[in-house]
């Protein structure tokens, strides 16, 4: 039996699975003589939980950084409500049925 258990926990696709998320605010300033600039950035934090490899282990946890301006927050904002508007469509037609 442990063999199947096995052979099937292989063969399923799993992705992994956001564990928690943090976000902060920073401030990029850069000086020269022409010009003073600061450029807000966004930094967001996710713990990612990866599927283990076998049923006896334990998913490890990966940290993930990832820094956006303004711009690509406000690209990734939209594909995300884009996404949320999808699933809500399936959601409600499925509750219906």
């Amino acid at each position: 039996m442990a063999g199947w258990m096995d052979s099937v926990s292989k063969s399923q696709v799993s992705l992994p699975q956001l564990r928690d998320f943090d976000w902060r605010v920073d401030i990029k300033s850069s000086a020269n003589s022409m010009a003073r600039m600061s450029v807000p950035t966004c930094i967001v934090q996710m713990k990612v939980e990866q599927q283990a490899k076998q049923i006896d282990q334990v998913p490890s946890i990966e940290n993930i950084n990832i820094e956006f301006t303004k711009e690509t927050l406000e690209t990734m904002l939209d594909g995300l409500g884009k996404i949320r508007d999808q699933l809500s469509s399936v959601a409600g037609r499925q509750s219906q049925s």
